[in-house]
């Protein structure tokens, strides 16, 4: 199944894009702000929806050109890896317990460090995802689930789309946890609220 395919049944499960579209991110610069880039298929996504709210529950962060709310978060491509190298924040504890050996805790680092974790978004039970950077092509980069109150990890070995494909039409073993509550419709017949693009945050 190709990309434009995954996200168009995607897109029958949580409605079409936003009215009048989205600002793309400019991802021709992400190798030289970042020194990589992002999957092509989350690129394809975000360019399609932007940054959302699915469910009011699964939230998807996306680059965004001007700050949030939270003082101190950067702007752009910093402001998406700060999500995960926020040093006061649930990242830097998951790196620490990595760091002491408390596996259990994380099995893998954090980025920036060399096959680590990259936050790509998190739900309202405190569940954390990532992509697990492992090997130098982003588009075979497997999502590891941080499920918080389980205390467990689960890595599925596909991509973001298939992840949230799968996680949204409960084919996912632990969709109930990623969507707590299932799909619901939350406005303008659609299952997700836009939550900003390249041009704004707001959260």
């Amino acid at each position: 199944m190709t990309i434009e395919e995954t996200l168009d049944r995607l897109g029958a499960v949580i409605g079409p894009p936003p009215e009048g579209g989205v600002v793309p991110v400019p991802w021709e610069r992400g190798l030289e702000e970042v020194g990589f880039q992002l999957p092509v298929d989350y690129r394809a996504f975000i360019d399609r929806y932007g940054m959302v709210s699915i469910s009011d529950e699964l939230h998807v962060y996306a680059p965004s050109k001007v700050p949030s709310p939270q003082v101190g978060q950067p702007l752009g491509y910093a402001g998406f890896l700060y999500y995960t190298t926020d040093p006061h924040g649930y990242c830097a504890m998951l790196a620490q317990a990595f760091g002491d050996g408390d596996y259990d805790e994380c099995p893998y680092p954090l980025f920036p460090a060399e096959g680590g974790l990259l936050k790509w978004g998190n739900n309202w039970n405190s569940d954390h995802f990532f992509w697990l950077m492992r090997g130098p092509d982003p588009d075979q980069w497997p999502v590891a689930a941080k499920f918080d109150s389980m205390r467990e990890w689960d890595l599925f070995e596909g991509g973001f789309l298939e992840f949230l494909l799968s996680a949204v039409t409960e084919q996912y073993p632990y969709h109930g946890d990623v969507v707590p509550g299932g799909m619901k419709q939350v406005g303008d017949g659609r299952a997700y609220r836009p939550r900003g693009d390249w041009s704004k945050q707001s959260w």
